[in-house]
């Protein structure tokens, strides 16, 4: 389809069968290139599989979310707002997709080193990029605009269908602008190397921000303040974009002669074509000149020492929080390598920091579903006020989990080799510091905030409580750090069996914190009791701790010498 005007790139000054050839190329290997969803499986299944159709499954993905967008047809009391809501959606979810999955199209220089030096002219060069990322571009928002389309056919008809499209087009112009822009201003305050990072967390926003629109957006269609909202009614409408693009469509489709729609119209048209050209001729010429600053930082950018004016090296974060919690060098060693790995490892981060969203999402579900809960349950310790505060004491232990499940992971395992030309007598000293590592980076913050805030609202007498959670908590990482980690930390590449004994892992550690919570729950009201358990629980914590730390050479890297 693309190729169809080949008289127009011929006489553009492009080679069409060099076009053609490029292109072809480009889709194919598109196709076998996983999207964001699909390398987050391929990181959890293990062995790498070949992958096929991965631009069908881009156009489904996309479609999907697109068909999550026809709830906003459902809201508001007039078509403006409605469209407001879509386009808002619509602009958001757009963008971030081209954050995290179009960054490998856009930021590709391989062209440069491979199509450059043969025999095809700057034309054909020029016309196969922008071939490329039109091609990309349409293969996201026209699955995503499907759903609205037939909404909007089924209630305003063809002609509706034809101005939506329009204004379709032009957000998506809008939200190209918007992408270009936020290279360019990450790009000027970062590193290339911090940029790769950036879009890192920007992938595991959206992966947050679907969840929670998966899980949020439905409940939100009975509530009665979203029926009868008229953002015609408030002044900062204007500051979104979405509502220019609702009154574009309102403008086309029914021509009123209203100041706002034909405002909100002008704004609509201008301000996408006004931004494609300021993308054309300011965005551009810098962003290329980016681009290859960000291929020369493929090899890894080393970072900067800091040194304090005295000369000597600055201490970190990592380094005085293992002085507090670690005992010994290697023990320390442990806890900063880990405390590193999981601040600069992409695969990490991706597997284990979306965790931390959805733990958000869920609180939020639960005030939403709980509609009878309030703070004075909370203050007067009912059964309901105890079970939130035991919830989300237990529940959180959950990302703990999975940041232990995925420690001894890595996809540069092989550097595995400099544990064992390091005279370490006991190498469970490195197992105990990667575990208090994850601890106090995991739990500790969420821990000290549910303190604090229970403290705050029940008073003194919940302390008991409060110690006697911590300590089962540190039990339960404690225990299932030992019977999890056989191997030393990042040392080990995931395959399918390690993936069925996660499963299997993550139903026992689903159990035991339910089972110990349901204990701690009849136990709450009662304070010897409760602090009876508190002393046995602190006494077998450190009995477990120290079993992890007297761990023999034998148990711990065995797998990694065979």
């Amino acid at each position: 389809m693309a190729m169809l005007p080949s008289p127009i790139y011929k006489s553009m000054g492009a080679d069409v069968a060099q076009l053609k050839s490029i292109l072809s190329i480009k889709l194919t290997m598109d196709d076998r290139r996983p999207n964001a969803f699909q390398q987050a499986r391929k990181n959890r299944g293990g062995k790498a599989k070949t992958i096929s159709w991965a631009t069908l499954g881009t156009m489904f993905l996309s479609a999907l979310m697109g068909g999550m967008f026809v709830f906003s047809f459902l809201l508001g009391e007039n078509d403006v707002t409605r469209l407001t809501i879509y386009f808002s959606f619509f602009i958001f979810f757009l963008a971030s997709i081209l954050i995290t999955d179009f960054t490998s199209v856009l930021i590709d220089i391989r062209d440069n080193y491979i199509i450059l030096p043969k025999p095809v002219n700057d034309k054909t060069f020029v016309l196969s990029r922008l071939l490329h990322i039109l091609i990309h571009v349409c293969k996201l928002v026209i699955p995503m605009s499907l759903g609205g389309l037939i909404m909007m056919g089924y209630r305003h008809g063809a002609w509706g269908v034809i101005v939506l499209f329009v204004m379709i087009i032009l957000a998506t112009l809008f939200s190209i602008f918007l992408i270009n822009a936020l290279y360019i201003l990450i790009l000027k305050v970062t590193t290339p190397e911090k940029f790769k990072n950036i879009i890192s967390y920007f992938q595991i926003l959206f992966t947050i921000c679907f969840y929670a629109g998966y899980q949020v957006v439905p409940r939100m269609i009975d509530k009665a303040v979203f029926q009868q909202l008229d953002v015609n009614n408030y002044w900062f409408s204007w500051l979104a974009p979405s509502y220019w693009f609702a009154n574009g469509w309102q403008f086309f489709y029914s021509f009123p002669l209203e100041i706002k729609v034909i405002l909100g119209c002008l704004l609509s048209i201008a301000v996408p074509l006004l931004s494609i050209w300021v993308v054309i001729k300011y965005f551009a010429p810098s962003f290329t000149q980016k681009l290859s600053m960000i291929g020369g930082s493929e090899g890894g950018e080393t970072a900067p020492v800091r040194v304090s004016r005295n000369g000597t090296n600055k201490t970190t974060i990592s380094e005085r929080l293992a002085k507090i919690f670690t005992r010994g060098s290697a023990e320390r060693m442990g806890f900063i390598l880990t405390w590193k790995m999981t601040t600069r490892s992409r695969d990490f981060k991706m597997k284990v920091y979306p965790s931390l969203g959805y733990i958000l999402v869920y609180v939020v579900l639960v005030f939403m579903r709980g509609k009878h809960l309030s703070l004075e349950d909370i203050q007067s310790q009912t059964g309901a006020g105890r079970i939130i505060i035991l919830g989300v004491m237990y529940f959180s232990s959950f990302i703990m989990f999975i940041a232990l499940g995925q420690l001894a992971y890595s996809d540069k395992y092989k550097a595995a080799w400099v544990y064992f030309i390091t005279p370490i007598k006991t190498p469970g000293n490195v197992l105990l510091g990667s575990i208090k590592s994850i601890i106090a980076k995991f739990y500790l913050p969420i821990a000290i905030l549910t303190s604090v805030i229970a403290f705050a609202l029940i008073g003194g007498g919940v302390v008991i409580n409060l110690l006697l959670g911590l300590f089962n908590q540190l039990l339960i990482f404690g225990v299932v750090g030992y019977l999890s980690l056989r191997t030393f930390p990042f040392s080990q590449q995931q395959n399918m069996s390690s993936k069925t004994s996660n499963f299997i892992r993550g139903i026992f550690t689903f159990l035991v914190p339910v089972f110990i919570c349901m204990l701690h729950y009849f136990a709450y009201p009662y304070w010897y009791i409760t602090l009876a358990f508190c002393i046995l629980s602190a006494i077998a914590t450190y009995v477990v701790m120290d079993s992890i730390k007297n761990k023999t050479m034998a148990e711990v890297g065995g797998s990694y010498q065979e």
